[in-house]
């Protein structure tokens, strides 16, 4: 059997690194998938309850390879959320830490077990899907994308490219399993032949540095919010001497914040390369080298190797003049076959032919690097004015707040992290008036902090509920 990308390259060499120190070498990786493989169902529906650790990535790469389809989830997702997803796609199997029954135990893998649900309906798969995902933000969503082995497999192969891994490269797993971006160090790691240090610590745990520099890690990924509590932590004063590469994506971050996290990783000799992906097409887009960052700060930078990257108008123009602003289109072997929204969807094709609409608006400057400017459906109109809610909180966060910007088209809603000098109607005032808005229209509502999804981005839903 044979689980897609794992490299056969270098036997010998350590595969995945738990926290206890217990390595597995890829000839061992390899005896462990073959092994979960056979207890696993050939073209059918499993969900994968877990988290960053040993057994969630052995049935995730077990999955792969035996064909079986699975459903990537996090242990900390909601009971009911969960259950939802259950009544919705009538799952055969369900791999979960042992106690939470779902049905008859077939497979027991570390504290983990694999259960038979006896009534599940047998649901019809596409010979071609290999993952399912839930759509970045809406983790109880029953939007799912469904990605094949050939979209995991060119995107691990386009980032192992321009992110330099080599077999001599050791990764953490600083972001969820069941986050595409956090799958995605994963599985270019893997097909590169590089280790991967296997830790479902968060970076405020003193462990997870330890683990870093006792295991000899040369990179990890963070998201936005990561980069927030680096700062906190003082990264110039971090000490992480293996570590030479840091990459961010997930989410727009401040250039301010950009250039400071970009001047101290040079000033300590860490390469550090900010991206933009979605969900949608397996992981990531585009990048930014590390050398542009200083005086392209905000900008996604150019597609990936073997993507192409464009804008085009509302009338379907494309769009080739620098400043113009246009939808982000891009094509690329990464793109998914297609969202699923109910069971009989996983038996659908290709449906994107390989071109993806990002939904996100942006500019091309004179170098070819990409910017961008918000989402197409972040906006609101509000007494005739179109209002970017990405813009809102930018503007937010140049004064020095940090907030979530959400409402409808009579009102404008500011949600505000709370701080001492925080004066609600002046914050107020002072936003209207950069917007062109009467205050009236403007509501502020203030938190002690924005709640977050686990990957770190702010959960407009929960806000939503607030409002």
């Amino acid at each position: 059997m044979n689980s897609g990308f794992v490299s056969r390259q270098y036997p010998e060499r350590a595969a995945l690194i738990t926290e206890s120190g217990v390595t597995l070498t890829y000839a061992e990786l390899h005896q462990a998938v073959d092994r979960l493989a056979t207890a696993l169902p050939a073209r059918q529906l499993l969900f994968i309850v877990g988290g960053n650790d040993l057994p969630t990535v052995l049935c995730y790469l077990a999955s792969l390879a035996s064909g079986t389809v699975p459903l990537l989830l996090s242990s900390g997702l909601d009971q009911v959320q969960l259950n939802r997803l259950i009544d919705t796609y009538d799952p055969a199997y369900i791999f979960s830490s042992t106690g939470a029954e779902y049905g008859t135990l077939v497979h027991q893998e570390g504290a983990y077990g694999l259960y038979r649900r006896a009534d599940s309906a047998r649901v019809d798969l596409h010979p071609d899907l290999a993952l399912l995902m839930t759509t970045s933000g809406s983790t109880g969503s029953p939007k799912l994308v469904r990605l094949s082995a050939a979209n995991l497999r060119a995107n691990a192969a386009s980032i192992a490219e321009y992110l330099h891994i080599t077999h001599e490269e050791r990764a953490i797993t600083s972001l969820p399993f069941n986050y595409s971006y956090g799958l995605s160090v994963i599985n270019s790691h893997l097909l590169a032949g590089a280790s991967l240090a296997v830790s479902d610590r968060s970076l405020m745990d003193a462990a997870f540095w330890r683990q870093i520099n006792d295991h000899g890690v040369t990179s990890f990924a963070g998201v936005p919010y990561s980069y927030d509590i680096l700062l906190k932590l003082r990264l110039a004063r971090i000490n992480m001497p293996s570590v030479r590469t840091l990459t961010q994506a997930g989410g727009r971050m401040d250039a301010a914040k950009l250039r400071q996290v970009s001047e101290i990783c040079r000033a300590k000799g860490i390469r550090f390369f900010s991206m933009y992906g979605q969900t949608e097409a397996t992981a990531r887009i585009a990048y930014l080298n590390p050398e542009e960052i200083e005086h392209k700060a905000g900008s996604i930078g150019r597609a990936i190797p073997g993507g192409r990257l464009w804008l085009e108008s509302d009338d379907g123009r494309t769009i080739a003049e620098p400043g113009e602003v246009g939808e982000l289109v891009y094509a690329g072997g990464n793109v998914s076959m297609g969202y699923a929204q109910k069971a009989a969807d996983l038996a659908l094709g290709d449906l994107n032919g390989g071109t993806l609409r990002t939904g996100d608006l942006a500019r091309i400057d004179e170098d070819g690097c990409f910017f961008i400017e918000g989402r197409r459906h972040r906006f609101l109109k509000i007494l005739g004015l179109r209002i970017s809610l990405d813009a809102v909180e930018q503007i937010a966060a140049d004064k020095g707040f940090a907030c979530a910007a959400k409402g409808t088209d009579e009102q404008l809603v500011i949600h505000v992290v709370d701080k001492p000098d925080f004066v609600a109607d002046e914050f107020r005032t002072a936003m209207a008036k950069s917007l062109g808005l009467h205050p009236s229209v403007v509501a502020v509502s203030r938190l002690p902090e924005l709640p977050r999804l686990p990957t770190g981005k702010v959960d407009y839903q929960c806000l939503t509920q607030l409002s």
